[in-house]
C-alpha cells in the first residue's frame, strides 16, 4: 500500500513537472498563454493520471501474476502428475517383475523335477533263479538272504494256496515249477492287485527277499490249507505283481 502511494506521488510530481514544463515552453518560445489552467487544476489531473497508470498497471501487473501464477501451478501439477505416474509405473513394473521372477522359478522346479524323475533309473531286478538255489535257499540264513534278495524277480511261480484276511489282504503261497516243496509268502492289498487269483494262476512278482519265517495262525485264518501250518516259507517285500489266469 505505501509502495503504491509512493508511486502515485511520483507519477503526479513528474506529471505536474511536465505540465509547468510543457506550459512555459508554449508562453516563452510559442507565446501562448493558458490561462485557465491554474497549478491546482495542474496537480488535481496530475494526482488523477497518477492514478489511472498506477490502477492500469496494477490490474496489468495482477493480470500477468496470475497468468504466471496459474502456469507455474499447471507445471508444478504436471510435475506432480508425472512422479505419480513414473512412481505407480515403478511399482507395478516391480510386482510384474517379481511374479515373472516367481513363475520362472516355478515353472524351473517343476522343469528340474521332470528332469529328475526322467533321470532317475529304473531299477533292474535280477532272476531269482539265477542268484539263488530253489531247493537249498529255504536253508540259507537270513543274512545270506538279505545280501543277495534285494531286487529280484519271481517269475512265473504257481499258486499254491491263498486266503484273505478280514483287512482285505490276499495271503499268497506261490513256489516255483522245479522246486514245489519250497515255498514264498506274499501279503499284499487291492493297491497292488484288484483282479482275481486261482490255483491256476501263475504270479510274477517283483521285489525283494524280506528273511524267513513259518506258516503261522495269521495265514491260517486268513484261509491257507491246516496242512501248510509251520512250514518254512520266504517272505518278500512287492514292488509289483503280475498275475496270469
Amino acid at each position: 500500500m505505501i509502495y503504491d502511494i509512493s508511486v502515485i506521488t511520483m507519477l503526479a510530481l513528474f506529471l505536474f513537472s511536465f505540465v509547468v514544463l510543457i506550459r512555459w515552453i508554449l508562453k516563452k518560445f510559442f507565446k501562448i498563454n493558458i490561462p485557465n489552467l491554474s497549478r491546482i487544476r495542474i496537480v488535481v489531473v496530475s494526482l488523477l493520471s497518477g492514478l489511472l497508470i498506477v490502477g492500469l498497471g496494477y490490474q496489468f501487473r495482477t493480470s500477468a501474476q496470475k497468468r504466471m501464477d496459474e502456469q507455474s501451478e499447471s507445471k508444478a501439477a504436471i510435475e506432480s502428475s508425472k512422479k505419480a505416474r513414473a512412481k505407480s509405473e515403478s511399482k507395478a513394473a516391480i510386482e510384474s517383475s517379481k511374479k515373472a521372477r516367481a513363475k520362472s522359478e516355478s515353472k524351473a522346479a517343476i522343469e528340474s523335477s521332470k528332469k529328475a524323475k526322467t533321470k532317475k533309473p529304473k531299477q533292474q531286478y535280477k532272476n531269482i533263479a539265477t542268484i539263488f538255489n530253489m531247493h537249498s535257499i529255504k536253508y540259507l540264513s537270513n543274512r545270506r538272504i538279505f545280501a543277495k534278495g534285494a531286487g529280484v524277480v519271481l517269475r512265473n511261480f504257481k499258486v499254491i494256496d491263498f486266503g484273505a484276511d478280514k483287512m482285505k489282504q490276499y495271503h499268497v503261497l506261490i513256489a516255483p515249477k522245479n522246486a514245489s516243496h519250497t515255498y514264498f509268502l506274499l501279503v499284499f492289498g487291492d493297491d497292488l492287485y484288484k483282479g482275481r487269483i486261482t490255483y491256476d494262476s501263475r504270479i510274477t512278482v517283483f521285489g525283494s527277499l524280506n528273511g524267513k519265517s513259518r506258516i503261522n495262525d495269521s495265514q491260517i485264518n486268513s484261509g491257507i490249507a491246516q496242512r501248510y501250518a509251520g512250514k518254512r516259507v520266504i517272505l518278500v517285500l512287492i514292488d509289483k505283481i503280475q498275475v496270469k489266469n
